[in-house]
């Protein structure tokens, strides 16, 4: 179990997080995923629940979480209620995800390492916290490189190619840990709207792996091969 207190969250970066993605294909219907979590940039633990769209199959939200090197999923259609898949992260690696970068508040410095044009633009006030706000574009080939070798794949670096830059535009607190960021994607006639907001910042987080009686392992092969960044 992670718990972390209030001296040390403050320290280690811990924080509460709720999102949206708003996809449109070319031609077909706009798809949503929503979700909320928390998560201690220190420990690297993450908990979420996801709201997938009907499309997926998904009959209730889906709970994920981090804990000690292993990602934890439940729920349809991967399992039933109340069970649990586990996958280490080296494999989740392998399918793609970037778990090296569990720690939001360094955002904007990372930003500035990947977009040569951040600009500060009007500030906004989110969940009553007052902001600076910072835009620019993202070098989808220069934050690639940003990665492990072992994620810079050929077939990472063609999606990368294909997304070429994405506009964000981020929002700080007085301590330059984010507020939001929003990100529009567009490729090939599809776009994706991407917006997240952290809040409570240094609050404790409680995070635990699962019951092992809940748990099994996900079979071979259930994790696809990457396909890009």
């Amino acid at each position: 179990m992670v718990q972390a207190s209030a001296d040390r969250s403050r320290e280690a970066g811990t924080a509460r997080f709720s999102f949206s993605v708003e996809a449109t294909a070319a031609g077909e219907e706009a798809v949503s995923v929503s979700g909320d979590g928390a998560f201690d940039a220190a420990s690297g633990a993450v908990s979420a629940t996801v709201t997938l769209p009907a499309q997926a199959g998904a009959t209730a939200p889906v709970q994920l979480r981090l804990v000690d090197g292993t990602a934890y999923l439940s729920g349809a259609p991967l399992t039933g209620q109340g069970q649990w898949v586990r996958l280490p992260l080296e494999a989740a690696g392998a399918a793609g995800v970037d778990t090296s970068a569990l720690d939001p508040s360094r955002q904007l410095e990372q930003l500035r390492a990947v977009a040569d044009d951040v600009r500060e633009v009007p500030g906004v006030t989110v969940r009553g916290v007052e902001t600076r706000g910072y835009a620019g574009t993202i070098d989808a080939a220069e934050a690639l490189e940003q990665l492990p070798a072992e994620q810079r794949t050929a077939e990472a670096e063609q999606a990368a190619a294909e997304v070429g830059s994405v506009p964000f535009t981020l929002y700080v607190d007085e301590q330059d840990r984010p507020a939001r960021t929003v990100v529009d994607l567009a490729v090939d006639g599809s776009t994706a709207e991407l917006s997240m907001d952290y809040y409570d910042w240094g609050s404790d987080v409680d995070v635990a792996a699962p019951d092992p009686a809940t748990v099994t392992d996900l079979p071979t092969g259930a994790v696809p091969a990457q396909q890009g960044a």
